[in-house]
């Protein structure tokens, strides 16, 4: 994918040199001069400091953009992927971004102008500025799901035609291709550059008050064995929900029926359906999507799903005005498992009087190779407009990576420890666990592309409490299904020209 930035030219023509892109490659004379005159002033306190603990190397070319701006549009929900204060904050997270830009921007003598809009807008103002031919910004943090018409509409280029963006490397998501690629071809990537995608990844947290007066065994060496099945869940889950203030049934508004599960209709059928292997479209050997609904392999999974919520008598809250109640029912302790992302632990548990635990989200058996995590579609997919012209992608697809190689080094480790563990987790096997979470996200290009229609059939089954119909849904989706693909292949391969 890397390409050489410029050719080398003799002494006497290298300072004169310029990338296509518009920066200047550095003289290694000058670098020396430079890494001279730095170990000259290296004081006592430096010399005796800690070696720091070894970074990966991104293998980018060095380079001197002269304080050129990198134009950066992002959605209100994903600012904290780049922050706009200038300033240190004293928030591990934000600290951390801050010091990411700052290291990029000193490397590469650029400098990050930020915009900050809802999402709608950002879409928006993307497809405005390409329709315009305005060449307005060169990276894009867009919604998954409202974002996905960008790549469906020809606005955005293939990751293939910015060359050094290196999606092999462990900064990017492994299975970002399953709902982002055609004919190997990326249009929206995802991995450590977006902070916040870690938070909205699909976990289940459980009491552990509710687990010792039951006398059971916490599930971690079950998920270290490969034996969190949903057929443990609904084990657990089967005898939990009671009417605990005798009125003869259990309800949300009770303060003390308890349950098994609470969970609300906008996460848990998505998170539910893909850990257990869910996956709505295909891929050939040449990586074209195909929509052939499996039936028999989703009626299995439903109905491990209905038990779970629906026989067992879950708090399953279908009305989002009521969505906070799901969490509270959980807070209050009276529920055994409750379903949401990492990021609700920061928001809305730190106080909880109640010890939690934070697992993974079940497989649907024991055969099945890995546990499989849902990504919220709120997150942030990053694009690149068709409007940056190639004489600049070379330039853009530096900067990406480097933001996405300094994220690695610098930001997840202090999400990571200092968010995802210290803060929301009360013990080390939790700590641990998030660890198998966040490094196995999946991504189905059905939820990001259809989610009104193929992508959200678990929802809407659950939502009737029907126990049967996965098999009249699949098919009545077929035809509508498989023309939106033929669309966004079309798309795809219009993009593969620009």
């Amino acid at each position: 994918m890397k390409k050489a930035l410029c050719t080398v030219f003799a002494l006497l023509l290298v300072l004169s040199s310029v990338l296509v892109s518009g920066c200047a490659a550095k003289p290694a004379e000058t670098e020396e001069a430079e890494t001279t005159a730095a170990s000259d002033t290296v004081t006592e306190e430096a010399v005796t400091t800690e070696p720091e603990e070894a970074k990966a190397d991104d293998g980018l070319p060095n380079m001197d953009c002269g304080g050129r701006v990198f134009r950066i549009i992002t959605t209100e929900v994903s600012d904290k992927d780049v922050f706009t204060e200038d300033h240190m904050t004293a928030d591990p997270l934000h600290d951390a971004v801050y010091t990411r830009n700052l290291n990029v921007e000193e490397r590469f003598k650029i400098k990050l102008d930020v915009t900050v809009d809802t999402y709608q807008t950002v879409t928006n103002r993307v497809s405005r500025a390409v329709k315009s031919g305005s060449d307005e910004y060169d990276l894009v943090f867009a919604h998954m799901v409202n974002g996905a018409s960008l790549a469906q509409n020809n606005y955005v280029l293939p990751f293939e035609k910015l060359p050094y963006v290196d999606v092999s490397k462990p900064w990017w998501d492994k299975d970002i291709g399953n709902g982002f690629s055609i004919r190997n071809n990326l249009m929206m990537l995802n991995g450590d550059i977006s902070p916040t995608s870690f938070s909205m990844t699909s976990c289940l947290y459980f009491n552990k008050n509710m687990f010792d007066k039951n006398d059971l065994e916490y599930p971690y060496q079950l998920v270290r064995d490969g034996k969190w099945t949903f057929d443990k869940l609904i084990e657990y889950t089967r005898d939990i929900s009671q009417d605990m203030d005798g009125d003869g049934k259990i309800t949300r508004d009770s303060d003390a029926d308890i349950f098994g599960l609470t969970a609300y209709f906008l996460n848990v059928p998505y998170s539910f359906y893909y850990a257990a292997g869910g996956m709505l479209v295909t891929k050939d050997d040449d990586d074209v999507p195909f929509f052939e609904p499996q039936v028999e392999r989703d009626t299995a999974i439903y109905a491990k799903i209905y038990e779970a919520i629906i026989t067992n008598k879950s708090n399953f809250e279908t009305d989002a005005a009521y969505e906070l109640n799901t969490i509270k029912i959980f807070v209050d302790g009276r529920a055994m498992f409750y379903d949401a992302n990492l990021g609700h632990s920061e928001q809305f548990m730190r106080e909880m009087d109640n010890d939690y635990g934070i697992l993974p989200e079940p497989k649907f058996d024991e055969a099945q190779k890995d546990y499989q995590s849902f990504v919220n579609g709120a997150i942030s997919m990053i694009c690149v407009p068709t409007t940056v012209r190639a004489e600049n992608r070379e330039y853009v697809s530096v900067i990406i990576e480097a933001l996405a190689s300094e994220a690695y080094n610098i930001v997840t480790p202090a999400l990571k420890e200092n968010i995802l563990k210290r803060k929301m987790t009360r013990d080390a096997e939790s700590a641990d666990m998030i660890d198998i979470i966040v490094r196995h996200r999946v991504f189905d290009m059905a939820y990001a592309n259809m989610f009104d229609g193929v992508g959200s059939y678990v929802r809407d089954l659950l939502r009737q409490k029907s126990e049967t119909g996965v098999s009249s849904k699949l098919k009545g989706y077929t035809k509508q299904a498989q023309k939106k693909i033929s669309n966004i292949v079309k798309a795809f391969d219009e993009s593969l020209k620009k």
